[in-house]
């Protein structure tokens, strides 16, 4: 039976327990009046944290693994970095509660279920800065050395994960920064570094150390990286008096062996794609395509950068797939509509995805997962489409363990809803795969594959329309 000779240290163990609850519950639980609840609160300190106001005032137990609330900024188009708010940690029984307290946050991060900024696990938003892919197991092992935490990133706790990030989140995707430590610093550090013109001869000339350099800190590439592409990131000029912009590189293998030759094509015809699809409408990260000791080079120039120093907010299907949705997989014409039902997306931007969904499927791209598309992050719902990228004929990639392994392509019959975007986006993956064909540089192998995929997508655009 709850009593009224309950404690401030009840309390608090209450709240660890059963996470952030409201103060009309508490009072009923202990048998207590506001008042003398009031009283508890305030001998408890910091050790408490008040969330909402009014008869909606919910308390709840500051997570004791963590010192303070993290600060969180945004970098701003202009360059300029704002405070955005403070991560506040909170604990329920052996799960990390996030409370973002907030200074200048958008409206769209308390839409939803998240209206007093709590949030349930790590917060959504910031889910795509875990370190994932080539780059993130790169970076992870880079961790695993200074801080002593695990190589995986997928395997770290929250604590590890926000100190890996407040120390060297400096340069991550979309436009935050965690904390006021190293990388904040580092960040700054940056755009002094642009100012005094330290980027104004960095050329592509430059790729291929940066590859060598690249696969020096990821030595499973090759063995078990499970065909995940290397890539690096960078900063570049087109000219010594241009101001420099921020780009990902995707590289193939050398092309002496069968393994670089399809990376090689792969690269190229993913820059193809990408020129298909800016000349029928859709927006496409700019890319530029190398060939430099003997590797490909895919320079993409990254569209959550603006100008030397500018950043926008990014957020991936997958992200906002778990704050709005919780669908957890599914292709992207199925996200779409729902996403479009609950009007976190515009109608627009709801048939693009759907015939991007369907230009993929007909150019054998079995890798559109949910981090494979993302959202410009906007200060209120909806969440415009960010730029496509990462589409390319991935049926065809070499396995895990770097051999080429001759695969056929089928295309589907498109289902009944995606019939109208289906045969839209037909005639343009017919030029994608006749501008294979075509290009100087990819190899007789992909480019007979590419003929067999013309002979494929007619068969089944007869059978479609009969």
């Amino acid at each position: 039976m709850p009593s009224n000779k309950s404690s401030s240290k009840d309390l608090l163990n209450y709240l660890k327990i059963n996470g952030p609850t409201l103060s009309s519950k508490l009072v009923s639980h202990f048998g207590i009046s506001r008042p003398t609840l009031s009283r508890r609160v305030q001998a408890l300190g910091n050790a408490v944290v008040s969330i909402g106001n009014a008869r909606a005032t919910q308390l709840a137990a500051r997570h004791a693994s963590f010192s303070t609330a993290v600060p969180l900024y945004g970098v701003q188009e202009s360059g300029q970095i704002e405070p955005v708010g403070h991560l506040c940690p909170l604990i329920e029984g052996e799960r990390t509660q996030w409370l973002l307290e907030s200074t200048n946050a958008p409206a769209a991060l308390f839409e939803g279920e998240f209206k007093d900024g709590l949030y349930p696990g790590w917060p959504w938003f910031l889910e795509d800065l875990r370190p994932a892919g080539f780059l993130g197991r790169a970076f992870g092992k880079r961790m695993a050395k200074l801080i002593q935490i695990k190589e995986k990133p997928e395997e770290w706790t929250d604590s590890e994960l926000l100190t890996a990030l407040t120390g060297f989140g400096a340069n991550l995707q979309g436009n935050f920064i965690l904390g006021d430590g190293p990388a904040l610093e580092n960040c700054q550090a940056l755009k002094i570094a642009i100012a005094k013109g330290d980027y104004r001869k960095s050329t592509p000339e430059v790729f291929p150390e940066y590859a060598e350099r690249a696969l020096e800190e990821d030595e499973e590439y090759g063995s078990s990286a499970g065909g995940e592409q290397p890539k690096f990131t960078t900063m570049v000029s087109r000219t010594p008096e241009e101001a420099p912009h921020a780009v990902i590189v995707k590289f193939s293998p050398r092309d002496t062996s069968l393994t670089g030759r399809r990376w090689a094509d792969l690269l190229y015809a993913e820059h193809i794609a990408n020129e298909v699809l800016r000349e029928v409408g859709f927006k496409t990260a700019q890319t530029r395509t190398f060939h430099l000791d003997k590797r490909v080079f895919l320079e993409s120039e990254r569209f959550d950068r603006v100008g030397p120093t500018g950043r926008r907010g990014l957020v991936s299907l997958r992200a906002l797939d778990a704050a709005h949705l919780g669908l957890g997989q599914g292709n992207w014409a199925k996200a779409a509509r729902q996403l479009h039902a609950g009007k976190w997306i515009t109608v627009e931007d709801c048939e693009c995805m759907i015939r991007l969904h369907c230009f993929g499927e007909l150019i054998a791209n079995t890798d559109m997962h949910w981090g494979n598309l993302s959202f410009f992050l906007p200060d209120q719902s909806p969440y415009p489409l960010a730029p496509v990228y990462d589409m390319l004929p991935m049926r065809f990639r070499p396995s895990s363990t770097g051999e080429v392994i001759e695969r056929t392509f089928e295309p589907k019959l498109p289902k009944p809803e995606d019939q109208a975007a289906w045969l839209e986006m037909h005639p343009h993956a017919l030029t994608f795969w006749q501008r294979i064909t075509e290009h100087p540089d990819i190899s007789s192998d992909f480019k007979a594959i590419a003929n067999d995929a013309i002979l494929s997508l007619q068969h089944i655009h007869k059978i479609a329309t009969s």
